[in-house]
């Protein structure tokens, strides 16, 4: 005979579920949590074309042109933020929505695993690390939402604030599945989850072996299955991280100054996640636990081994990759560790602290991302230009493009691709390094019906879906191209160039200013690197020029029509209000093209 179930007894247990906690002060603490979120929705609707770089934009265009998921390295956390932007797939949204419906997924994923904690299982303690977890530790990386451990790490806060609570052990099957999330999201996340289960471990306080027993099965046959399947990259990661143990000559073990780059790293950029060690460090002493403090000591010096094992010449974005496992392993003591009881004034001050510390984060990631918008204006820049030229694969140059925040990295092709498809199929454009159609012979191997959606993955065009992109069967071209100028003086009687400067400037400063050259005539400017084409500048006041030897800047694509771009421009020493004009230098020699923007120096 079935069972019945007894509704009225549900609705009780849900309605205590979904109840608010009764926490002090109940008006902030129905606010104030909620506004980190709200700033993070807002930042990545702001940022949605910068949040594609890296992997994020290589993930999301598996997504649209395979129409299912995509994950790599067993890492299956990678299907989480893919399902919102799948569904817009599906039913035939427009690509800028789909990106957009992307940069947000993972916000809104994050925010609901902080209701669930906070409320649902009543514990502000894990509700403000998940928080802390998407705040602290990021800033340029901001704009790589798909790395795995932004996923891992949340998983593993809800994985202990389940783990504490008194349940039965049915419950159990809960915590096995977010086990396998968070072993399954990076292989460092394996490490996280080694050190809060010792770190929690306590003769007092212990579960019953029944609890422990599938857990570490769990954990055994995670390792099992990597073993067998460790993906190329994994390898070679860790076989890094072994040679450095080893290598008698380069290795860590016997080469430490090769760790102070990453101490001064570490000071520069992680000085709240430093404190939070010095504090925890300080708390477990003056307690006496010297179980946990041996347990956060060595964790810290298996992750800094693991780091300084990797290069520390890599973007921004990857090196907070590199040192985002710190985050967890300095907060969770520290934020669990903190006393419940007391005086009610130093728990304030302690709240107010760690609120502060989360908005001067997100105003970290804020400040940081103007770095990334730039490089998506100039990506912008780039694929009009060569829609000017014709056809829609193209080859850049570093040398002529590479303004600093530039960062021409491996997924340039594939972010070039969906930004361009925004305005349109038809008119998508893709645009690789010249190191990418260089890597492993590409230029020799490609064919017309192919492109480079990686350096080390050469993709037919039919694999594209048609919905949102259309390549023309041809060969690369270079967006610089090398024929030389012929009568370029009379050329330059067609051009045009105007100046989108600021109204005022520091002096000694050095900034990159906007122009837009315009050629009226039917003869581009070619700018490829032996035609010796450079904006340039010089600065007037009171009529005299100030100097005629100041920065070039070279061309960063072919004057067919229209091109925009930055101009590197120092400032000079001189204060008070002056004349900033632009020209173009061809073989050393100014063409003479009226240009002029009244700038104030202070």
């Amino acid at each position: 005979m079935a069972s019945v179930i007894d509704t009225s007894e549900t609705r009780i247990i849900l309605r205590k579920l979904l109840r608010r906690p009764k926490y002090r002060y109940m008006v902030v603490n129905r606010i104030v949590p909620h506004l980190p979120w709200f700033v993070l929705l807002a930042l990545s609707v702001f940022l949605y074309k910068a949040r594609i770089f890296g992997e994020s934009g290589y993930y999301v265009s598996q997504v649209i042109n395979t129409k299912n998921f995509w994950f790599e390295s067993q890492r299956i956390v990678a299907a989480i933020p893919q399902v919102i932007p799948l569904l817009s797939v599906w039913i035939g949204l427009e690509i800028r929505y789909v990106l957009l419906l992307f940069s947000i997924s993972h916000v809104i994923f994050f925010y609901f695993l902080f209701i669930f904690v906070y409320y649902g299982l009543r514990d502000r303690r894990s509700g403000l690390l998940i928080i802390l977890s998407q705040t602290v530790g990021i800033a340029y990386s901001f704009t790589t939402p798909m790395f795995e451990l932004y996923y891992g790490v949340p998983f593993l806060i809800t994985f202990y604030a389940i783990w504490r609570l008194p349940f039965r052990l049915r419950a159990i099957n809960i915590l096995l599945v977010l086990e396998i999330l968070i072993l399954l999201s990076h292989p460092v996340a394996i490490l996280l989850f080694v050190f809060l289960l010792l770190y929690d471990y306590t003769k007092k306080g212990a579960k019953p072996a029944k609890y422990y027993i599938p857990v570490l099965l769990v954990l055994a046959g995670i390792l099992v299955l990597k073993y067998f399947l460790l993906s190329s990259y994994e390898t070679e990661r860790l076989s890094q991280v072994i040679n450095s143990a080893g290598d008698r000559q380069n290795g860590l073990m016997h080469n430490t100054e090769k760790l102070v780059p990453l101490g001064l790293y570490i000071l520069r950029s992680y000085s709240e996640v430093l404190l939070a060690l010095i504090i925890i460090t300080i708390m477990l002493i003056r307690r006496k636990h010297w179980y946990k403090l041996v347990v956060v000591t060595g964790t810290v010096a298996a992750l800094i081994f693991i780091a300084g094992s990797q290069t520390t010449d890599l973007p921004p974005v990857y090196l907070e990759h590199l040192m985002f496992a710190f985050v967890p392993v300095a907060f969770i003591p520290l934020i669990y560790g903190f006393p419940t009881g007391g005086r009610q004034g130093l728990l304030n001050i302690s709240i107010l602290l760690i609120s502060a510390l989360i908005a001067y984060r997100l105003a970290i990631i804020y400040f940081n991302s103007e770095v990334y918008t730039k490089r998506v204006a100039q990506i912008e820049q780039l694929i009009e230009a060569a829609r000017q030229k014709g056809g829609n694969k193209f080859v850049v140059s570093k040398a002529a493009i590479d303004h600093g925040y530039t960062q021409l990295n491996w997924s340039y092709p594939v972010e070039t691709l969906l930004l361009s498809a925004i305005d349109g199929n038809d008119i998508s454009v893709t645009i690789a390094p010249e190191e990418a159609l260089s890597f492993n012979n590409n230029n020799l191997k490609i064919r017309a019906g192919q492109f480079i959606l990686r350096p080390w993955e050469i993709k037919e065009q039919s694999w594209l879906n048609k919905r949102y992109f259309h390549l023309d069967i041809g060969p690369y071209r270079f967006i610089n191209d090398t024929t030389p100028n012929e009568n370029i003086y009379l050329t330059a009687n067609n051009l045009r160039i105007t100046i989108d400067s600021k109204n005022i400037y520091n002096a000694l400063d050095t900034v990159w200013i906007p122009v837009t050259i315009v050629n009226r005539g039917n003869t581009p400017v070619y700018s490829g690197s032996k035609n010796k084409v450079y904006l340039s500048y010089f600065w007037v006041e009171k009529n005299d020029v100030l100097n005629w030897n100041e920065i070039r800047t070279p061309l960063q694509a072919d004057i067919k029509a229209t091109l925009t771009q930055h101009i590197r421009v120092a400032i000079p020493p001189q204060k008070g209000r002056m004349q900033l004009k632009v020209d173009i230098v061809a073989d050393d020699n100014w063409l003479g093209i009226s240009s002029q923007e009244d700038v104030l120096v202070y």
